[in-house]
């Protein structure tokens, strides 16, 4: 069976300068590559006003092989966003037939954590492994909200300084995230931010498989 870790959508070591503590809320359309071959798209739009970010996130993957399905993935993701601070998510997804959800929502002084993996109270808000927030990249280490399951991911977070991306056409900050998935599974992650704290880039490997995502505005593949 051909696996393919999404970790969604969703903590670090950065230079101070890169992450103001502003969120960037361009919509953003990935295609999705696995070892070159186009498999989805992964799009994210915002509606934002004076206190709240609401974030709407789709994912679609297909992995074909001589004519047949071998892998399908569908994420739908919600985010609401108060004063910086995770305020609730919901999400669904279909991992190759097995479904998954993860829902989360603030009361009172608690968080509720309701999902696939677990149900839990927390004291705190936590980062979603949603990626577009430049808030996951912030410290040297964290534990993140898995959005697929609501299990945790623990990271540790190195920056790596500045890329030219695209071509040599964008200038980006590079960040890695190593960690282990709730299966003990490792994950392995590079983050790209522009200088407006724009998410721009992601590429992990899984099951000897490199899953590339290209901001469509720049794909000349």
């Amino acid at each position: 069976m051909l696996k393919i870790l999404l970790i969604l959508l969703p903590i670090l070591y950065c230079n101070n300068s890169a992450f103001s503590g502003e969120f960037n809320t361009d919509n953003l359309k990935f295609n999705v590559y696995r070892n070159d071959s186009k498999i989805g798209y992964h799009s994210l739009y915002f509606t934002k006003d004076q206190d709240s970010i609401k974030s709407k996130i789709n994912i679609e993957f297909e992995v074909n092989f001589l004519g047949f399905t071998l892998y399908e993935y569908s994420h739908q993701n919600v985010e609401l966003w108060i004063d910086n601070s995770l305020f609730e998510l919901r999400t669904e997804t279909d991992k190759n037939g097995e479904n998954l959800s993860c829902n989360f929502r603030k009361i009172n002084d608690d968080y509720q954590i309701d999902g696939s993996f677990r149900k839990k109270l927390i004291k705190y808000a936590p980062v979603p492994t949603s990626y577009w927030n430049k808030k996951i990249v912030a410290n040297k280490s964290l534990t993140a909200l898995n959005t697929q399951d609501c299990s945790d991911l623990e990271f540790t977070v190195s920056y790596l300084g500045q890329d030219l991306i695209y071509n040599s056409s964008l200038l980006a900050d590079h960040y890695k995230l190593l960690g282990k998935e709730s299966s003990g599974d490792d994950v392995d992650i590079d983050l790209w931010y522009d200088n407006k704290n724009k998410w721009v880039k992601m590429k992990f490997v899984k099951d000897g498989s490199e899953i590339d995502y290209i901001l469509e505005q720049y794909d000349s593949k």
